[in-house]
C-alpha cells in the first residue's frame, strides 16, 4: 500500500511539472508573439513618420515631389531593435500602380482604363480574357462578355461577383478565371487604393508603358531614367507631346496613398503587419490595417527578400513597442 502511494505520488508530481513546463512553454510563445506585434506596428508607425518626413522635406526645399531617392524608399532590412529581437519592414507607393477600380466610373466601364489594363496583361503575358470578369466585379456591368450568370453560383461554397469597387486587392482571387499565377503576376503592378493616377517618378516601366499605346519601351525607359521629375514642365521635356497628351489626366509626380509592410521578429517568433494610408504633408490617415496570416507574412517577407540589400537602413528611429 505504501508503495502504491509512492508511485500515486510520484506520478503527479510528474503531470504537476509537466504541466508546469507547458504553461511555462506557452506563456514565452505568448510573450514572443506580443512582442513580435508589437514590434511590427511599431514599424508601421516609423515608416508612416518616413512618409511624412519625406513629403515635409520636398516642400520645405520647394520640391513638391514624391521619388525613390526619398528616404521613405529606402527598406529596413533585419534591424537589430533589442537582444534577439529584429524588425524588417518597406514602404510601398500605391500611387505608382495601376488601380483596377478605375476601370469604371459610376458604375459605367472607362474604356481608356480598360485599355490600359489589356497592355498591362499583353505585357505580363497574361490573358486578356479575364479582363470583363474584373470589369464586372468592380461595377456590376462589362464592355465585352461577361462570365455566364451561374459561374458565381455553381462555386462551392457559392457566392456573387462584388459589383462594386473592390476593398481589398485580395478579392481579386475570387475573380472567375483569375488563377493565383496571374494573381502573383499582377500584384506587383497593381492597386486598389490609389485615386488612380500614376506617379512617374516610382512608378515600373511596364506601368508606365500601359499607360497608353502610344508610349513605348523607348519612351518608358527614358521616363525611368531621367527622374526623379520635380516639376511637370520636366516631364514634358521627355514625354513627347502627343504622347503627354494621352496621359496628362493620368500622372502626377506627388504620392499620397502608400503601403507600409512589416515583419517583427522576436527568438523564432515573426509576425507580420502591413498598413494603407493617405498622406497629405503632416497628416495620415490609415485606410486599412491587417495583422498576421502566413500569407501575409510570406507576401511581406518575399516583398522585403527582392529589396537590394545594399540599401539597409541602420540609421531608423524606432517607437518603443
Amino acid at each position: 500500500m505504501v508503495l502504491f502511494m509512492v508511485v500515486l505520488l510520484t506520478l503527479l508530481v510528474f503531470r504537476i511539472i509537466d504541466r508546469a513546463e507547458s504553461f511555462l512553454r506557452e506563456s514565452e510563445i505568448f510573450h514572443d508573439n506580443t512582442q513580435a506585434y508589437y514590434l511590427a506596428r511599431s514599424g508601421i508607425e516609423a515608416g508612416k513618420l518616413e512618409i511624412i518626413g519625406s513629403s515635409l522635406a520636398a516642400v520645405k526645399s520647394g520640391q513638391n515631389y514624391t521619388g525613390l531617392d526619398q528616404p521613405w524608399a529606402t527598406p529596413l532590412i533585419n534591424f537589430p531593435v533589442a537582444s534577439n529581437m529584429f524588425l524588417s519592414g518597406i514602404v510601398t507607393d500605391e500611387d505608382s500602380k495601376i488601380n483596377l477600380n478605375q476601370i469604371s466610373t459610376n458604375g459605367i466601364p472607362n474604356l481608356h482604363r480598360v485599355g490600359q489594363l489589356e497592355k498591362l496583361f499583353t505585357l505580363l503575358g497574361l490573358p486578356i480574357s479575364v479582363i470583363p470578369a474584373i470589369e464586372v466585379w468592380v461595377s456590376g456591368t462589362g464592355t465585352s462578355q461577361p462570365p455566364p450568370a451561374g459561374a458565381y453560383a455553381s462555386q462551392i461554397p457559392p457566392y456573387r461577383p462584388h459589383g462594386a469597387p473592390m476593398d481589398v486587392l485580395s478579392e481579386l482571387h475570387q475573380v472567375m478565371g483569375m488563377t493565383e499565377s496571374q494573381f502573383q503576376a499582377l500584384e506587383p503592378y497593381i492597386t486598389a487604393e490609389s485615386d488612380g493616377v500614376v506617379n512617374l517618378n516610382t512608378a515600373s516601366e511596364t506601368v508606365i508603358e500601359s499607360l497608353d499605346p502610344s508610349m513605348t519601351p523607348q519612351i518608358a525607359a527614358s521616363i525611368t531614367q531621367s527622374r526623379p521629375f520635380r516639376t511637370m514642365q520636366a516631364v514634358s521635356q521627355v514625354v513627347p507631346p502627343a504622347v503627354l497628351a494621352n496621359i496628362q489626366g493620368d500622372i502626377t509626380i506627388v504620392s499620397q496613398t502608400f503601403s507600409i509592410s512589416a515583419v517583427g521578429i522576436t527568438g523564432n517568433t515573426r509576425q507580420a503587419a502591413r498598413a494603407y494610408l493617405t498622406v497629405n504633408g503632416s497628416q495620415a490617415q490609415y485606410l486599412s490595417f491587417r495583422v498576421g496570416g502566413n500569407r501575409l507574412l510570406g507576401q511581406i517577407e518575399s516583398l522585403i527578400e527582392s529589396a537590394p540589400q545594399s540599401s539597409q537602413t541602420t540609421n531608423l528611429s524606432i517607437p518603443s513597442p
